[in-house]
């Protein structure tokens, strides 16, 4: 069953990027389901197959790729899901082919891996959150950083075989605000249910990461504060948002990579 889901889940992502890619590169529009149905059955697969894998170790542990591929799984349903609107359409084959990845290396790494979640329902609640809010703002981010492409193409007016294809400035700045938003909240609350249900948040092995989190919130949160009190956006918006990602990154996978594969 592992070996099907997984075949799916790498076909399905790939043959959508691949329609995608060219209708994008070599303007040959086809049917929308063409991209649609691959990407949904992969998605579909792609959740069953970490069901799978966690259930093989009765949920008691959590590693790095496990954590990508149910961010990957988020980011992709969301895709799909949100898949007439043209303001994804360039970030759409990153996504999938993300997504494919991922499920390769949930796959190969051993399931009992990882940290031990069986503990206790805090814990549980509080990675969940975790993962939810780094899925929403990673999707912000790569929004972030199409909205920085489309100023860079609009202001020099270049790649203009493009032009036609590119979604509305103003359309994707909208769902990039409205992602920064939604996962700036859910990252609070996730920094909230780790102070209330555990005990070790601020712990020797674990300060890094909370402090690393809390200033990519604080950063969030800003770039959320900015744009709705003065309007702000552009580049400074942007780079605050990759920076705060980027200590995002390094606070969870970083930790969860050390501990995965060095320390393991």
């Amino acid at each position: 069953m592992l070996s099907l889901l997984l075949l799916i889940s790498l076909l399905g992502y790939s043959a959508s990027a691949f329609v995608i890619l060219q209708n994008i590169l070599k303007n040959k529009v086809l049917h929308p389901a063409y991209q649609i149905v691959p990407a949904a059955l992969a998605v579909a697969a792609h959740g069953w197959l970490i069901l799978i894998q966690l259930s093989n170790d009765d949920f008691d542990h959590i590693n790095i790729s496990s954590s990508l591929a149910i961010v990957a799984f988020l980011i992709a349903a969301l895709t799909v899901v949100k898949n007439n609107q043209a303001s994804n359409l360039f970030l759409k084959p990153v996504i999938y082919l993300f997504s494919a990845l991922t499920t390769l290396l949930l796959v190969f790494t051993p399931v009992n891996w990882g940290a031990d979640i069986s503990i206790g329902h805090g814990l549980v609640f509080h990675i969940t959150l975790s993962l939810v809010a780094y899925g929403i703002l990673a999707l912000a981010t790569l929004y972030a950083l199409q909205t920085s492409y489309l100023n860079r193409v609009l202001k020099n007016r270049k790649g203009h075989s493009l032009l036609s294809k590119l979604p509305p400035l103003m359309t994707v700045e909208k769902y990039f605000f409205n992602l920064l938003a939604l996962g700036t909240f859910v990252l609070f609350l996730a920094l909230g249910s780790g102070f209330l249900f555990l005990d070790d948040m601020l712990a020797q092995q674990q300060a890094h990461k909370t402090i690393l989190t809390s200033v990519a919130a604080l950063l969030y949160l800003l770039a959320v504060v900015l744009h709705r009190t003065s309007g702000l956006r552009g580049r400074i918006i942007v780079v605050i948002t990759v920076l705060a990602s980027t200590l995002l990154t390094l606070g969870y996978f970083g930790s969860r990579f050390v501990k995965d594969f060095l320390l393991s």
